[in-house]
C-alpha cells in the first residue's frame, strides 16, 4: 500500500490491526509419539507463482481436490491451501477443513500420542486423524494443469490451528516435501517442484551468476537439519565469539523468524539490548527476548568475500524442539526469503542450495540502512510473537515498524 514503510527488500511494511491471541501451531511440529502416518505420493512438476502467507513469507501451496468416495472428500475442485513447512514432521489440516471436506476422521488416544512444539501444553490436545482426498496444486497461469503435482493418499493430523490465517487450513510437513525437488524465488516470485525446480536452478546457475552455497542437510526425526555458520566479527577474539564455526539448526520454511537458544544467544555480539517478549507456539506461550545479534548467516565466512557479518534479527526462547532435536536454531524465512533455494529433500543426503537475491556488501547492511533505523528501536514487552507464523509480527520487520512509530501491542500485528 502506498505510504507504508519498504521492508529491506523493497516489499512494504504491513500495517497493523486487530489479531486474538490464539497461539499458532506451525513451526517446528515434531510428532514424538503416536500412529505412523501414511506420507502418500506427492509426484508431478510445474512452475507456478509464489503466494505467501498473509504479512509473511511462508510459501503457501493453493491446491483443489479431485473428488472421491463419500467420506473421503467427494466433492471435486474445492479449495485446500496449506503452509509448506519443511520443519514440520507430520502435516496437519484443521477441523474446518475436514468438515467441509466432509472427511471421515479418527480419534487418536492421548496417551500414545506426543508432539513437542513452544508452549508447555502439547500435553493436552486431542489429535485426531484423517486422509486427505487428491489433490491437485492449482494453475493460475493456464498451462498444462494435469501435469502439476498431486498429492494422493497423505494422512494428516486434524487438531485445531488458532491462528492460521483466514484463508488457509493447515502445512503440508517433510513427509510429501522430502519426494520432490523444489524451487523458491523470492525475487521472481515463482516456486516450482520436480525437473522443473532442477531447469531453473540449473539456469540461475548458468548466467554467469555466483555459484550457490550448499549446505548439506540431515534428518533428524522426520526434519531437515543444517549447519549455521556463524562469522567471526571483527575485533573480536576467540574468547570473545566462541560461538563462531557453526551450530546445528532446524531448516524451517514455516517459520517466519531465526529463533536461538540462550546458550547461543550469550556467544554472540548484541547490537542494542534485548528486551522480553512472550512467544505463542504451538502448545502454548511462553517468555522470549528479542536481539539484534552479529554472526548467523546462510553464506559461510569463507564465501562473504571479506564483507562484515550481517545484522540478523532473533528470537531466543527455551523451545522444547531445541531439545528434541539437538539443535540451537530454527532457520525460517528471515534468512532463507533473501536467497533463491533449491532444496532437495529428495535426494541422499539432502541438500539445500542458496543463491543471494542482493550483492553481499548490499545485503550485509540491509537489515537497518535502507529506511534508517535505530538499533535503539526496541518492541515492546507485552508482544506476542508466534513462532512459524505469518500472520504475526514478523522477526524480520519489528524494529522497521518501531522505527515508523507505529507499536505492536498484544492484539495488534504489524
Amino acid at each position: 500500500m502506498a505510504g507504508n514503510p519498504l521492508r529491506q527488500d523493497g516489499g512494504p511494511v504491513p500495517g497493523c490491526d486487530v489479531l486474538g491471541l490464539t497461539a499458532l501451531p506451525v513451526a517446528a511440529l515434531i510428532q514424538l509419539r503416536g500412529p505412523a502416518l501414511q506420507p502418500g505420493v506427492f509426484s508431478g512438476a510445474g512452475i507456478l507463482p509464489l503466494e505467501r502467507a498473509l504479512g509473511g513469507d511462508t510459501p503457501v501451496l493453493s491446491f483443489h481436490t479431485l473428488g472421491q468416495g463419500q467420506g473421503q472428500g467427494g466433492s471435486a475442485g474445492m479449495p485446500v491451501r496449506l503452509l509448506l513447512d519443511t520443519g514440520a514432521s507430520s502435516s496437519l489440516v484443521s477441523p474446518a477443513l475436514v468438515e467441509r471436506l466432509g472427511l471421515a476422521s479418527t480419534a487418536i488416544p492421548p496417551a500414545a500420542f506426543g508432539l513437542a512444539g513452544a508452549g508447555v501444553g502439547c500435553g493436552s490436545l486431542m489429535p485426531r486423524r484423517s486422509r486427505l482426498p487428491p489433490l491437485r496444486l492449482d494453475s493460475p497461469g493456464g498451462g498444462h494443469p494435469s501435469a502439476l503435482p498431486t498429492l494422493r493418499g497423505a494422512d494428516v493430523l486434524v487438531l485445531p490451528v488458532g491462528g492460521l490465517p483466514a484463508d488457509v487450513d493447515g502445512v503440508l510437513g517433510a513427509p510429501q516435501l522430502r519426494q520432490l525437488p523444489f524451487w523458491v524465488d523470492p525475487q521472481g516470485g515463482r516456486l516450482a517442484f520436480g525437473p522443473a525446480a532442477l531447469q531453473l536452478a540449473a539456469a540461475a546457475s548458468g548466467r554467469g551468476e555466483a555459484q550457490p552455497t550448499t549446505h548439506t542437510l540431515r534428518w533428524q526425526r522426520g526434519v531437515p537439519l543444517m549447519a549455521l555458520p556463524l562469522r567471526q566479527v571483527p575485533g573480536q577474539g576467540p574468547g570473545q565469539a566462541p560461538g563462531q564455526g557453526s551450530v546445528p539448526a532446524l531448516a524451517d520454511t514455516g517459520a517466519e523468524g531465526l529463533f536461538m537458544t540462550p546458550r547461543l544467544t550469550a556467544t554472540l555480539p548484541a547490537v542494542g539490548e534485548s528486551r522480553p517478549l512472550r512467544v505463542a507456539g504451538f502448545c502454548g506461550e511462553q517468555p522470549a527476548s528479542w536481539t539484534l545479534l552479529l554472526g548467523p548467516h546462510l553464506i559461510p565466512p569463507e564465501r562473504s568475500g571479506g564483507h562484515p557479518p550481517a545484522v540478523v534479527e532473533a528470537i531466543t526462547t527455551t523451545n522444547p524442539v531445541f531439545e528434541t532435536l539437538g539443535v540451537e536454531a530454527i532457520v525460517g524465512q528471515s534468512l532463507l526469503r533473501f536467497h533463491r533455494q533449491l532444496w532437495r529433500l529428495d535426494a541422499t543426503p539432502p541438500s539445500l542450495s542458496l543463491w543471494p537475491l542482493l550483492p553481499p556488501q548490499r545485503r550485509a547492511a540491509a537489515v537497518l540502512q535502507p529506511i534508517g533505523i535505530s538499533t535503539r528501536a526496541k518492541p515492546r514487552a507485552s508482544t506476542i510473537w508466534r513462532i512459524g507464523t505469518p500472520n504475526t509480527v514478523e522477526t524480520r520487520s519489528i524494529a522497521r515498524v518501531l522505527s515508523t512509530a507505529v507499536e505492536c501491542t498484544s492484539v495488534k500485528r504489524c
